[in-house]
């Protein structure tokens, strides 16, 4: 049985304010769009094909707000396991047609897709390329018209309201979240997993205990509400059980992935451990995608001195622990040690790579408790 709960409404802007109402309804149609749109595309591990959409419609004053939403949830949700962070190969393309000269100021509103234009590959017409060495898996451009590219996803204001019309409004507007419940409940583990070293994260074995703990307990326990009113009035904990709402609808695409490999006669576990790098890598580049999007930054260069220095600092865990926890949980400026490629992250903050590691082994018992 769902677990429909509204969400959205308790995001913030910068500002302390709430969203529009208006723009609350977008976001639910345009993911709701994008789910179904997205459903049945999955790459290979060693594939070499990426997607390609073209949004298109958002020149006019009344369908850009709803296809920006979709642009939005393309970023969330266009992640996938063939991406190399090192070359920038295979990254997802969300090409927006338009003549507006002023289109990359729209797009980086916060209630689209906000930091992302200024930290992934970025270009549009008459101008040089912009990051194009990027780590983000997200490629966005803007083009003066519909380029010749059959195997593009081409959407239209029409498609995206056609699709809507069909679905109830109860659940239209709510998002079921007992996977993005679920995939919460690996952050109440705790010592299990920060115990484990940080050499060889992605030997499924040493994860054995935890996954055994998180099956036997974690998961036999109902899916309550993801919502909790009285936690859900600070914004970071909102931007955190969103991010694993955005994180729990790719489980199906990583599925579809690691599933393809079956054919070749291996065992589904044995796929999910032997898989568990590129998997981790591309939740990694889901994750970044996920915080630029809701207005995280990487740290400049005087936060990155100041957290290099408490290196030289006596009780030195403590103190960076807590300088970092201070930069993310600013409201206005939020920046986040890792965001950085995954090569840097092993080299700056290799602990926090163990819990991608850990969601990737669980994802097939997640999806496998939901169905029964």
């Amino acid at each position: 049985m769902k677990l429909l709960e509204k969400p959205f409404e308790y995001l913030k802007k910068k500002d302390g304010t709430f969203f529009p109402p208006e723009i609350v309804r977008n976001w639910y149609k345009a993911r709701a769009y994008v789910l179904n749109l997205l459903k049945d595309i999955y790459f290979t591990p060693g594939s070499s094909s990426h997607l390609h959409v073209f949004i298109l419609d958002v020149d006019g004053g009344s369908t850009r707000p709803l296809m920006l939403s979709v642009a939005r949830f393309v970023a969330f949700l266009a992640h996938y396991i063939n991406f190399d962070d090192e070359d920038g190969r295979n990254r997802s393309v969300i090409t927006l047609v338009s003549r507006d000269s002023g289109l990359k100021a729209e797009l980086c509103k916060e209630e689209y897709l906000c930091n992302l234009p200024m930290f992934c590959k970025f270009s549009e017409p008459g101008k040089a390329v912009e990051n194009e060495d990027s780590y983000i898996d997200i490629e966005i451009e803007i083009a003066e018209s519909l380029p010749n590219a059959p195997d593009a996803l081409a959407i239209y204001f029409s498609d995206v309201e056609k699709f809507c019309t069909g679905i109830p409004e109860e659940e239209l507007f709510a998002i079921d979240t007992r996977k993005a419940v679920y995939a919460n409940r690996i952050y109440s583990l705790g010592a299990v997993i920060d115990n484990i070293p940080a050499e060889d994260i992605h030997s499924a074995k040493r994860y054995t205990m935890a996954l055994n703990l998180y099956d036997q307990d974690r998961l036999k326990k109902a899916a309550g509400p993801l919502i909790d009113e009285a936690a859900w009035q600070n914004q970071n904990t909102v931007k955190a059980n969103l991010s694993s709402i955005y994180c729990a609808d790719c489980f199906e695409s990583r599925a579809l992935s690691i599933m393809s490999e079956a054919r070749k006669k291996s065992k589904i576990d044995e796929l999910w451990a032997r898989y568990n790098e590129p998997l981790s890598k591309s939740e990694h580049a889901r994750w970044a995608a996920d915080k630029l999007l809701t207005g995280y930054r990487p740290l400049n260069d005087k936060e990155l001195f100041c957290d290099e220095r408490l290196s030289y600092v006596p009780h030195v865990a403590a103190r960076k622990n807590q300088y970092r926890k201070s930069l993310k949980q600013r409201l206005e400026d939020p920046a986040h040690i890792d965001l950085c490629s995954y090569s840097d992250l092993r080299r700056i903050n290799p602990d926090d790579l163990k819990y991608d590691s850990f969601l990737m082994l669980a994802i097939p018992k997640i999806l496998d408790r939901l169905k029964r």
